[in-house]
């Protein structure tokens, strides 16, 4: 949140040095900042920038390829109480605790949930896949616009830093929520199911339109009090005969939240990967939930493994790993 919070300042104050003399000069002024219905290129049109993306968006080019733009649903099991609870996911690669800042847009109070969303602007991203502070899940900031706002287009932070400094736009105000919001190369779709694959949703970034996908809808916006990402964990793993451990058949920690969070998040797509050797003559297939690997504490906390554990093994690793909440939706 430390990164996030940063970057709100710098738009907010950073923006007003550099402009203050233009501010005086020519009041309403900026040359970042688009009018009402000028075209905003995609991001094909930069082949640098799609490069870019298409290199870091954490998506397998050859298996896109076969699908035709699909990104395919993964299965695994979920939770840990007694019940096998079959679940479905997508992957998007690495994942850090430090969230990359999204901006959306509304008009009203931004620290009130009666926020209206304005739906013909598009949210904003600054950092990209491969930039160094990308990263696919984002903590959301509030940007509520002016009476002087006139449908002009803010398709850059350094956009953002001269509405807010002209009087376009509040300050953004940080929402205390995170949600899982990858930004991937154009043209592709999302596997969920009960239907056709899902469009991409435009953000801006970069001057550009971005394609992205908002994952786990109303329950997926989660409440961020401590700023740093929670984790949960997920397991992967490998019987006596196996040549490696089944990335292919994840055994979450984490379940598919019943209801809307309370005041801390009820769900995380951050998984800390564990490897875990099985005893002989036990076949990774048989596993089917995190309750027959490991004893947890109230807080979920590892204090012990099963019988059917030989060894596990903390990696170091974290995934951004989305549960599909619903069939059907993304």
């Amino acid at each position: 949140m430390q990164r996030a919070i940063a970057i709100a300042i710098t738009v907010a104050a950073g923006a007003a040095c550099r402009l203050d003399p233009l501010v005086k000069d020519q009041p309403g002024a900026s040359a970042s900042i688009l009018p009402k219905g000028a075209t905003v290129l995609g991001v094909a049109a930069n082949p640098e920038l799609l490069n870019q993306i298409t290199l870091n968006d954490s998506l397998d080019s050859k298996a896109l390829a076969m699908t035709g733009g699909v990104i395919l649903r993964g299965a695994g099991f979920a939770g840990t109480g007694p019940t096998m609870v079959p679940v479905m996911f997508w992957a998007f690669g690495g994942a850090e605790r430090a969230p990359a800042p999204i901006y959306v847009f509304g008009r009203g109070d931004p620290t009130s949930p009666a926020f209206a969303i304005e739906i013909e602007h598009p949210p904003l991203v600054d950092a990209v896949p491969g930039d160094r502070e990308y990263e696919p899940i984002h903590t959301i900031y509030r940007v509520a616009f002016t009476d002087k706002y006139a449908e002009q287009r803010i398709t850059t932070t350094a956009a953002l830093a001269d509405a807010v400094d002209i009087g376009l736009v509040e300050p953004p105000v940080a929402a205390k929520q995170f949600v899982n919001w990858p930004i991937v190369r154009p043209g592709l779709r999302l596997e969920v199911g009960g239907g056709d694959p899902v469009a991409p949703i435009a953000v801006y970034g970069r001057g550009y339109l971005l394609d992205s996908f908002r994952l786990g809808g109303a329950l997926g916006t989660q409440p961020n009090p401590f700023g740093l990402l929670p984790t949960s964990q997920v397991s992967f793993l490998r019987g006596q005969s196996d040549p490696g451990y089944n990335t292919a058949r994840p055994i979450f920690q984490a379940s598919v939240p019943t209801g809307p969070p309370g005041t801390n998040p009820n769900y995380t797509p951050v998984s800390v990967v564990i490897n875990v050797d099985l005893v002989p003559n036990v076949m990774a297939t048989t596993i089917t939930r995190d309750s027959e690997l490991f004893m947890r504490s109230a807080t979920g906390a590892i204090t012990g493994a099963l019988p059917m554990v030989q060894q596990f093994t903390f990696t170091g690793a974290t995934l951004d790993l989305q549960l599909q909440f619903a069939e059907g939706a993304p």
